[in-house]
């Protein structure tokens, strides 16, 4: 009779732990504080576009491959662009920032 209770307790107790992985899938969570993927076709990251180009008088901006945001005291855009210039074309990198007082500032400009 004990052997009957402890089997009919332990059988779906059993069940369900064999159900569950030892080694769970990992998930994206975002970094807090970290740039995100964002759609290079937005009207924001098209803004920052021509605010990085309104800066950059010796280049010019063909398309943007990549973007990220980040969120800090107003925004930071990470573009990875198609750039041509006196050198020809090459891809860059571009931190624009889009303070609070709805300003734009080019922050950071390198050939990747």
């Amino acid at each position: 009779m004990n052997r009957t209770l402890l089997l009919a307790f332990l059988c779906p107790l059993l069940a369900t732990f064999s159900s569950v992985s030892a080694n769970p899938a990992p998930q994206a969570v975002p970094m807090p504080g970290g740039y995100q993927p964002a759609d290079v076709e937005s009207a924001m990251v098209q803004e920052a576009r021509a605010a990085a180009q309104k800066q950059l008088p010796n280049l010019r901006i063909e398309t943007v491959l990549e973007a990220y945001v980040q969120v800090v005291a107003g925004a930071n855009y990470r573009l990875v662009c198609r750039v041509s210039g006196e050198d020809g074309p090459s891809t860059w990198e571009f931190v624009v920032w889009s303070r609070l007082d709805g300003q734009w500032q080019l922050t950071d400009a390198r050939r990747m």
